[in-house]
């Protein structure tokens, strides 16, 4: 009897700790997909934010003649 005791938490013990283990893996595999999902959205407003100053830069107040070439009233 007690070794079918034995047997059975055995058993018991193994069913648990890969019901566990599956668990585990599928939380850590939802948890990519989220941190996934966060990195292309946030490359996706990365990319938004370059083509906005690239196409809207002079409506930002930028002004787009070089350093070089503007004149300080302040003799030098």
């Amino acid at each position: 009897m007690s070794r079918a005791l034995v047997i059975l938490s055995a058993a018991a013990f193994v069913c648990a700790s890969s019901f566990l283990a599956v668990a585990d893996q599928k939380s850590a595999i939802a948890n990519a997909m989220a941190r996934s999902e966060v990195a292309v959205a946030q490359k996706s407003t990365a990319s938004q934010q370059r083509r906005e100053y690239r196409v809207y830069r002079h409506y930002r107040g930028y002004d787009e003649t070089p350093s070089a070439m503007i004149v300080s009233s302040d003799p030098a």
